[in-house]
């Protein structure tokens, strides 16, 4: 039998050769990740030098073509970048997350180890740590990140089981159970916003109101517009009373706004009925509007530009919500000091107030109202998923449904 082949990314006995110069040679047979087996040699000064020089040579070989091969001993860091780069089919604000959290938490904790060293262990204790510097939620986006590239790890053999599976690390969030706006708290909210005149500047009343009526996304309301899809049909048919829900707003990094023409997930594409009062907005949005287009978006900037920064928007609605009737800042929305000036942190930002009775309702809290309502409307989880653009009716039960009290319909069966 002959001999059997020198297993893929493996390398053979290291030769040595003495040159003119001095110099020493080192070489060795590597068997490249394309099964082929080529000679690889390095020069030093010694012959330790020169073997040194190999084994670095060998431990970062690349296959033809100049693909990085994973191996066991490639660094944290190169695993990182290779599974940013691959092609997920992420939206640009997921791809945009998963980048920022592996530039500032992943890499920091995990860049310079080798693949082969990172055992469950160390991705418990750096998931803890990471928990505990910068948030339950961080830390659970970096679980996320290590899982999918230990995956790609496991693709290239470099490693047989995915830690990140076993790590026992607990990450508690202490989240909150999920609140929705009372019908008469959605009412007062609206008025609130109708007759603030900072809300009114911002033309975020119509917005908000737009949210309550269809419980879309603050990316999707934004990429709200009048023109047609891909099949020459309405986006927007306030004949019918419909619309397609095939965008959002986000900021691109070196592109900035733009309109991405899908929304944040596959889900998230669908065609919702609208109400007769945000039909009836709309119409009045537009016969009032001067300078409205047949393409251009239902919700533009109040003083110039094409989009609307979701970001931003979020921002203005957290300053009035905070300020809403709260006596504690005067109706500012910031912690004031005690000779009246606004209170100041890091990078001298305004402190928001959180004293509030408005200041837990943020920009989500619509789309769970909305939840909510269908909920107690009759609708089945299913129908409620496919309003928000959810996948599985689970996810809408467990995080988007607003239960304080049960349902009095309880009571009857169970009455004797």
């Amino acid at each position: 039998m002959g001999r059997p082949p020198l297993p893929l990314g493996t390398y053979g006995k290291v030769l040595f050769i003495a040159q003119p110069n001095g110099q020493v040679k080192a070489r060795a047979k590597f068997r490249d990740f394309d099964g082929r087996v080529r000679l690889v040699s390095k020069v030093g000064p010694s012959r330790a030098a020169a073997e040194r020089a190999l084994k670095v040579e060998l431990t970062s070989r690349q296959a033809p073509g100049g693909v990085g091969a994973i191996t066991a001993a490639t660094r944290m860091a190169t695993l990182a970048d290779a599974w940013i780069e691959a092609d997920h089919g992420w939206s640009t604000g997921t791809q945009r997350t998963y980048r920022s959290v592996v530039n500032k938490q992943v890499k920091p904790a995990f860049g310079q180890l080798c693949i082969r060293e990172v055992t469950s262990g160390v991705v418990s204790r750096a998931l803890a740590a990471i928990a505990k510097s910068s948030g339950p939620g961080a830390a659970k986006t970096a679980r996320a990140c290590l899982s999918g590239m230990f995956a790609l790890a496991i693709q290239d053999g470099a490693v047989a089981v995915n830690p990140v599976r076993d790590s026992t690390a607990k990450i508690s969030s202490g989240k909150r159970p999920p609140r929705a706006l009372a019908a008469a708290e959605t009412g007062r909210l609206v008025e609130l916003f109708r007759t603030s005149d900072r809300a009114v500047e911002l033309d975020l009343p119509d917005l908000v109101d737009w949210m309550l009526a269809t419980g879309c996304r603050i990316g999707e309301a934004l990429a709200l517009r009048y023109g047609s899809n891909g099949d020459g049909k309405p986006i927007l048919d306030l004949g019918a009373g419909t619309w397609e829900v095939n965008a959002t707003v986000v900021r691109v990094p070196g592109a900035g706004l733009t309109v991405q023409p899908r929304p944040k997930t596959t889900a998230g594409w669908r065609i919702i009925a609208l109400p007769e009062f945000a039909v009836r907005m709309l119409e009045d949005r537009r016969a009032s509007s001067r300078r409205q287009t047949d393409t251009q978006v239902v919700f533009p900037p109040p003083l110039a530009g094409a989009l609307r920064d979701p970001s931003n928007v979020s921002g203005d609605l957290r300053q009035l919500l905070d300020s809403f009737e709260c006596e504690t800042c005067g109706g500012t929305g910031y912690q004031l000091d005690e000779d009246g000036s606004f209170r100041a942190g890091a990078g001298g930002r305004r402190i928001r107030c959180e004293e509030g009775p408005w200041s837990w309702v943020t920009s989500h809290t619509f789309r769970k109202t909305v939840a909510t309502r269908l909920d107690e409307a009759g609708l089945s989880p299913r129908q409620v998923a496919d309003q928000l653009g959810h996948a599985n009716p689970s996810m809408t039960l467990d995080v988007y449904f607003g239960r304080q009290v049960v349902s009095a319909e309880a009571a009857r069966v169970l009455n004797r």
